[in-house]
C-alpha cells in the first residue's frame, strides 16, 4: 500500500506534467484531470508553489466544465534548470534550459584533444563554469545529461565510439561520477528521440523514430512514449545493418549501411564524380544551384535513405520518423523521390507514415541530454500499478 509521501509525489508529478502539456489551468481543472477532489488539487498545487515549481499567473481561468472562474496556474520557468550536452567528434555543444523547456544559454567548445581524459576534463570545466556564471551555483540546477555519438551500454560503458576513437571506455566512472550534481548519459540518436518527444510539441505521438544522420547513422525508437533501449542498451544501431552479406566484416567501425548514408561516403562519392565543393556546406550550396553532380550524388544517397526508412518502419512501425543531424538538411532535395519509393512498396507499415526534418536544429541532441534530467521532474515515480496520465 503506497504511503502518503509516495502518493504526494505521484500527484505532484502529474500536476507538473499537466501544466507542461496544457500550459495554464485552474485548481478546478487540475482536479478534473486528476480525478481528485478540489481540496486535493489545492493542497498539491500549494505545495508546488512553495517549492517554487509553479506559480499563479495573476489572471482568471474559467473552468470549461462549470464556467466557474479560478486562479490560473502555470509552470514557473525559474523553478528548475537543466544542462544538456552533445559530446561530438570535434566539439562539445551545451544547452541550458529552464522548467518551461526554453533554452536560456548555449555554448559550443572545440576539443583540444579527443583523448577521453582530456575531453572529460573539458566537459567538467564547462559545466562548472556555466553553472557558476549563468546560475550563480543555484541549487535549482537539477543535473546534466550527456548525449554521445557511441554504442553506450546500460552500465555507462562506451563499447565503441568510432568518431571519437574510444573503445570500452567507462563513461560512468570517467565522467558521470565526477559531476557535482546528478548526471546521466545516452546515445545521441536515443537522446534526439527524447528531445523530439519532450520539446518538439509531439503531444499525441506515442510511437516515433529518429534517424540521426552524420558521420554514421543511428536510430532512436520511441514506443508507447518510452525509449526502446534493448537488453544491454544498444538498440537502434541501424547503421550496422548488413546490406550485402558478401561484404560483411567480423569487426567494423562504421556499419555497412552507414557507409552509404554517412557524410564521408557521401562526400567521397561526390568528389569521385567530379564535385569540387570541399564539405557538406559546399555540397548544399551546389544543390541549391541545382548543380548536376551534386543533384545526382544526393539522389543516390536518397535511395539509401528510402531503404533505411522503409526497414525502420517495418520493425518499429512508428507514426512519425524525424530526421536529425547535419545530413537531414539534404532531405528536402530527395523528399519527393523518397515518398514515391515508399508509396510504391504498397505495404501497410509505410502507409500514412509521416517524415519530417527536426525543427530543433543544431540543439536537438543536446536537448535530448537535458531531457534525461528534465523528464524526471514530470515522471510518476514507480507507479506502474496505477493509471498514468493519458
Amino acid at each position: 500500500m503506497p504511503g502518503p509521501t509516495f502518493l504526494r509525489d505521484i500527484n505532484e508529478a502529474r500536476v507538473l506534467r499537466l501544466l507542461k502539456e496544457k500550459g495554464v489551468l485552474s485548481r478546478a481543472e487540475l482536479a478534473r484531470y486528476l480525478g481528485s477532489t478540489r481540496s486535493t488539487a489545492t493542497l498539491v498545487s500549494n505545495d508546488l508553489i512553495k517549492e517554487g515549481l509553479i506559480m499563479s499567473t495573476g489572471e482568471v481561468f474559467v473552468t470549461q466544465q462549470t464556467g466557474r472562474p479560478g486562479a490560473a496556474l502555470k509552470l514557473r520557468p525559474e523553478g528548475a534548470f537543466f544542462l544538456g550536452v552533445e559530446l561530438g567528434a570535434k566539439e562539445i555543444h551545451l544547452v541550458l534550459i529552464n522548467l518551461a523547456g526554453a533554452i536560456i544559454y548555449r555554448e559550443t567548445v572545440a576539443h583540444r584533444s579527443t583523448k577521453p581524459d582530456v575531453v572529460c576534463q573539458e566537459l567538467l570545466a564547462l559545466v562548472r563554469r556555466v553553472w557558476s556564471k549563468r546560475l550563480k551555483n543555484s541549487d535549482r540546477l537539477r543535473g546534466v545529461g550527456v548525449a554521445v555519438s557511441a554504442l553506450l551500454n546500460n552500465q555507462g560503458v562506451i563499447r565503441k565510439a568510432p568518431t571519437l576513437g574510444w573503445h570500452d571506455f567507462d563513461l560512468k566512472q570517467g565522467l558521470l561520477s565526477k559531476f557535482p550534481l546528478p548526471a546521466f548519459a545516452e546515445n545521441d540518436a536515443n537522446a534526439a528521440a527524447l528531445a523530439e518527444l519532450s520539446f518538439a510539441g509531439r503531444v499525441g505521438y506515442s510511437d516515433l523514430c529518429v534517424i540521426h544522420l552524420d558521420l554514421g547513422a543511428g536510430a532512436g525508437i520511441i514506443s508507447d512514449r518510452r525509449l526502446v533501449r534493448g537488453y544491454s542498451g544498444l538498440a537502434g544501431e541501424i547503421g550496422h545493418l548488413c546490406v550485402d552479406p558478401a561484404k560483411s566484416r567480423r569487426d567494423e567501425e562504421l556499419g555497412p549501411l552507414e557507409t552509404h548514408l554517412g557524410r564521408n561516403q557521401l562526400l567521397a562519392t561526390f568528389h569521385r564524380a567530379g564535385g569540387k565543393a570541399k564539405d557538406l556546406a559546399g555540397l548544399l550550396d551546389d544543390l541549391k544551384r541545382n548543380e548536376s553532380i551534386a543533384r545526382k550524388t544526393v539522389e543516390s544517397w536518397g535511395r539509401w535513405l528510402a531503404l533505411t526508412i522503409s526497414n525502420l518502419a517495418d520493425f518499429a512501425n512508428p507514426k512519425l520518423i524525424v530526421l536529425v543531424g547535419p545530413l537531414s538538411e539534404l532531405y528536402p532535395f530527395v523528399e519527393k523521390d523518397v515518398r514515391q519509393r515508399l508509396a510504391e512498396r504498397k505495404f501497410p507499415t509505410v502507409e500514412g507514415l509521416e517524415i519530417e526534418v527536426s525543427a530543433l536544429g543544431r540543439d536537438c541532441t543536446a536537448l535530448g541530454g537535458a531531457a534525461l534530467v528534465f523528464n524526471s521532474v514530470f515522471s510518476v515515480p514507480d507507479a506502474s500499478f496505477l493509471d498514468d496520465l493519458a
